[in-house]
């Protein structure tokens, strides 16, 4: 990770243009994921190039990438933002990362699951044990769903996951959406319903678990989480 007091500079010249923009676009991403860039701050990329001491070019390419992945916005004739985050936003990232799981577990159910069950249950008891609330419970979470997601062999299903459960922590960050209370469907009994599904079983099992103990808010013309 870079840090603010090593400029991108100082190995540029070793470095691709697309090795900086990846630099620059992890930078951008801590400073998000850490709330040092709230919903609202606006980016200057000028400045931004000027402070990690690269070019413009990086920076764009950054920033452009964090845009796709819903981070920031483009205003005309104002510049870029941190996007302000809306119900709606919230509501299509869980959709999305249901949709994700929901798939992933049709193809890793049953055999994949028992053939890598001593790697579950510790990703599982990590994850059912952590401190509800902090940033051990969120990281042991994310691992013990990547771990799951990884079984299903499909490099492009982890990185989209990755993707996605970063915009969430953000808007949960943000104080945007918030569990209404501990899961209630624990991981144990998640990893243990996996190992003798069908791939049908294997998706209710899954989203179940997904919309276990979260708050159910409505959207105009959308159906709620619950």
């Amino acid at each position: 990770m870079v840090s603010l007091s090593l400029k991108l500079s100082d190995t540029a010249g070793k470095k691709s243009k697309s090795s900086l923009s990846q630099e620059v676009y992890h930078e951008i991403l801590t400073r998000l994921m850490d709330n040092r860039l709230v919903p609202g701050n606006m980016l200057n990329r000028r400045d931004v190039a000027k402070e990690l001491g690269v070019s413009v070019a990086p920076v764009l390419e950054a920033m452009l990438q964090l845009e796709i992945e819903g981070f920031l916005e483009s205003v005309p004739r104002k510049g870029s933002f941190v996007k302000p985050i809306k119900r709606e936003d919230v509501y299509g990232q869980l959709i999305v990362r249901e949709a994700l799981e929901c798939e992933g577990a049709r193809m890793y159910c049953g055999k994949p699951v028992r053939d890598n069950w001593s790697a579950l249950i510790k990703a599982a008891e990590d994850a059912d044990n952590a401190s509800y609330g902090s940033v051990t419970q969120w990281e042991a979470e994310i691992h013990f769903h990547l771990t799951l997601l990884d079984l299903a062999g499909c490099v492009p299903l982890s990185q989209a996951f990755i993707r996605t459960i970063r915009l969430g922590l953000f808007y949960q960050m943000n104080h945007i959406f918030l569990p209404e209370n501990q899961v209630e469907y624990k991981h144990l009994d998640l990893i243990d319903d996996l190992g003798k599904a069908s791939p049908d079983a294997a998706e209710r099992t899954v989203r179940r678990h997904i919309r276990s103990g979260k708050h159910p808010f409505s959207i105009t013309g959308q159906v709620p989480v619950h």
